[in-house]
């Protein structure tokens, strides 16, 4: 089961700017007066003189050999923030506006300018975006929050500007269309979509309305993003009772008696307490699956449950107008919904799709979902839990913890101490080499880093240097968002190389593990294990593109249902007995885990496998309904959004649920990240992945020379192509042919005949 708090933010390429993985916070409301000030101020010579300095600093960068652009994190600072985003924006904005009246219709007359420029205000923004989710403090928000208004507005501007639009055209319509590569034909065709969708043809008070509104959920965004990170900084359970947090794992037990230190409590140990439990979800899943305290997993339950509820930091009316908004600007470029407006762009053809997929996975899955509830409630019976008569929500992790145990003799806590991480990064390191020939390792260079815990890794193949990544793994409460998630720091292009070949593409995905305790190693549990080779494979098709154009390098134009193809492909491995051999070393005597457990942890892969796709079903189905019937001006629907999702709870959800219990005030994926009617993507994806990973088994998995053949094609298709194709040709190329549910099905234990 993927996880809720995994948001992604990709750079999009040329004209196409991801506003989602840019928005800041805070209190602005942005009329259309204050708007046009604010550019007056930003454009002012004396504001853009005393930002110089500044705007050096956020785009000061270093090299590690010939990784060039790294930036230089620790230099920045929230006073550098606004001064040097208010240079930046004024500098662009001039350039772009030469740019209209001063082009060619050619690629390198206006598509390479156009990068460049575009690539200059991305990087910044992104930088200090990622500093906000990983190093957030109040004083980085407020300078950010400042210039939100004039960075939205400038590059509203930009994507409406019918000159640019204009001169996109006529390369399509001239001459030497026929002659560019198919990498830029794409980019050039979506470009010009992509202008289409963000009103490029609005006027009059439709264009207005069409920029006040991206404005608005810009803040709002950000405001529902921010509101969750500030709740956790503060969010606290707070327990003294020895007896209370009986099976609660001792490293979480320290962590919480450190947190009360720094709550200012004095002597706090981890035998005896106080502890001070932060409300994020290392804590909360570790409570739910091991506090034998029904009490305290309840307090837990509900304190989790209710964030961006709670005052101050509720998100309820944010999300709501949200979904409005989004449904006015559908309109506004003429489409009848926003769903139909997200998958203009994806690699589902229509919602027909969507629901059609959602309904086949949902037949084959509901029916185990099920069975597995009711063979949970026997087992809770037979051990005479109390719970049984009654179950709640706060009893299910515990008590499925309890059955996989009994079913599989095997403890999940117990299993870190068989994962640790240096040893994990090893097998991931070796597995990458084994299929795609290349070698990773730490940087021997010092690398500018944004924390102490953050390492810079080399990928090499051959001997030289072809691209390197970040690797973010702690949690950090208060500074650092939840969750886990990759994002680009450099992209593979000819356009910003100084030495004529491309640039090297540079990588950065963030988890939030559990810290090491008491000086050792950290130790993983198998989910964040999964959880590292799901952002590792979102990495690799990132830095092993053939494509040396940036607008479609990478998973630059990878349609948004596809790009989870190569991270949850990468997940596939970790159920090899082989190879998860290889990833497991007992912390203190190094042993591998035994034959007899590495055989009941591959058994047990499927467990609760029904219940858990009936949630994500839940999520998808909810996303897709919210986008379709909410907030529309031509429709009757009445239904709130949370009237809609406990709709769609009650026909989907198998397990007890509160009343009233709502995972939309803390939805990132679709309020603060790039879901919004597209979390289906994750099964989409997921038919793909598994699909993509037979042609591994068809060769059979021992089979090295083989699977090296087959990884080398996924190399060069899947991870290579990046967005030079559309998804389909480039899964053709791989396959042969479309994917289909059936592998996918059938791995967990679902497909009951072949479906088509």
């Amino acid at each position: 089961m993927k996880r809720l708090s995994t948001p992604r933010h990709w750079l999009l390429p040329l004209i196409v700017f991801a506003l989602a993985a840019c928005t800041p916070k805070d209190n602005e409301t942005g009329t259309h007066d204050e708007l046009e000030s604010q550019e007056k101020v930003m454009t002012d010579d004396v504001t853009q003189a005393d930002g110089t300095a500044d705007l050096e600093v956020l785009e000061q960068t270093a090299s590690i050999g010939p990784i060039s652009l790294l930036p230089v994190w620790e230099a920045i600072e929230a006073k550098h923030v606004e001064p040097g985003i208010r240079t930046l924006l004024a500098e662009v904005e001039a350039a772009f506006e030469k740019l209209e009246s001063d082009y060619s219709s050619t690629w390198a007359g206006l598509m390479e300018p156009l990068e460049r420029l575009q690539w200059r205000l991305d990087r910044v923004i992104n930088i200090v975006s990622h500093l906000r989710s990983v190093k957030y403090t109040d004083e980085l928000q407020a300078a950010y929050d400042a210039v939100r208004p004039a960075y939205v507005e400038l590059t509203n501007r930009m994507n409406q500007s019918r000159a640019i639009y204009d001169g996109m055209v006529a390369i399509r319509q001239g001459d030497e269309f026929d002659q560019l590569k198919a990498s830029r034909r794409r980019i050039l065709t979506e470009s010009i979509v992509s202008m289409e969708r963000a009103g490029v043809h609005l006027g009059g008070a439709a264009k207005t309305r069409y920029r006040e509104i991206t404005q608005k959920l810009s803040q709002l965004s950000n405001d529902f993003s921010s509101n969750l990170v500030k709740e956790e900084k503060q969010n606290r359970i707070r327990v003294s009772d020895v007896e209370q947090v009986a099976g609660v794992p001792e490293a979480l037990l320290t962590l919480a008696a450190k947190k009360a230190e720094e709550d200012g409590v004095a002597d706090a140990t981890t035998a005896t307490g106080p502890w001070h439990f932060v409300v994020n979800g290392v804590n909360y899943t570790a409570v739910l699956q091991y506090a034998t305290n029904r009490s305290l997993r309840e307090e837990f339950y509900r304190a989790f449950r209710a964030r961006g509820t709670t005052p101050g930091f509720d998100n309820r009316e944010i999300l709501a107008e949200i979904i409005q908004l989004r449904q006015e600007q559908a309109a506004l470029v003429g489409f009848a919904t926003y769903a139909d407006l997200s998958l203009a762009g994806k690699m589902a053809p229509d919602t027909e799709a969507v629901w059609a997929l959602l309904g086949k996975i949902e037949t084959a899955a509901r029916p185990a979902a099920e069975r597995e509830y009711s063979d949970l409630l026997d087992f809770m019976l037979a051990e005479g839990a109390q719970a049984a008569e009654n179950p709640e929500p706060w009893d299910m992790g515990f008590w499925v913890e309890k059955l996989r145990t009994e079913n599989y003799d095997y403890d999940s806590e117990a299993l870190r101490e068989y994962f640790q991480m240096p040893r994990v990064l090893d097998g991931l390191f070796a597995l990458t080499r084994k299929l795609y020939g290349v070698d990773i390792q730490r940087s021997q260079e010092q690398a500018p880093v944004w924390d102490d815990s953050v390492e810079f890794f080399e990928v090499r193949k051959e001997g030289e240097i072809i691209a390197g990544f970040y690797m973010d793994p702690y949690a950090r409460a208060g500074e650092k968002r939840g969750g886990a998630w990759m994002n680009t720091v450099v992209d593979r292009s000819r356009a910003f190389s100084e030495a004529g070949s491309s640039t090297l593409p540079v990588a950065l995905f963030v988890m939030n593990v559990r810290p090491p305790a008491n000086d050792g190693p950290a130790l993983m549990s198998m989910d964040e294990v999964r959880t590292l080779f799901h952002e590792f494979g979102h990495a690799t098709q990132h830095m092993f593109t053939n494509i040396e154009e940036g607008g479609a390098s990478g998973m630059n134009l990878i349609e948004w249902d596809a790009v989870e193809l190569a991270s949850q492909f990468n997940e596939y491995w970790m159920d090899y007995k082989p190879f998860l051999r290889n990833l497991t070393s007992h912390f203190e005597t190094d042993k591998p885990l035994d034959e007899a457990t590495l055989d009941r942890i591959i058994a047990s892969r499927n467990f609760m496998i029904g219940t858990a796709t009936q949630r994500q079903l839940w999520y998808a189905k909810t996303d897709m309904a919210l986008h379709e019937r909410y907030g529309r001006s031509d429709t009757e629907d009445g239904a709130t959004p949370f009237e809609i999702e406990q709709e769609l709870a009650r026909t989907t959800i198998v397990t007890p649920m509160l009343p009233g219990e709502s995972t939309l005030p803390a939805f990132g994926h679709l309020f603060s990240g790039g879901y919004a009617a597209g979390y289906y993507s994750y099964k989409w994806a997921e038919v793909l992945a598994a699909d993509a990973f037979g042609a591994f088994k068809e060769v059979g998995l021992d089979n090295e020379v083989e699977v090296r053949k087959v990884a080398e094609r996924f190399r060069n298709t899947v991870l290579g192509l990046g967005g030079s194709l559309p998804a389909r040709d480039v899964y053709r190329q791989f396959r042969g042919r479309d994917a289909t549910p059936d592998a996918m099905l059938e791995d967990q234990g679902l497909l009951q005949e072949p479906m088509h």
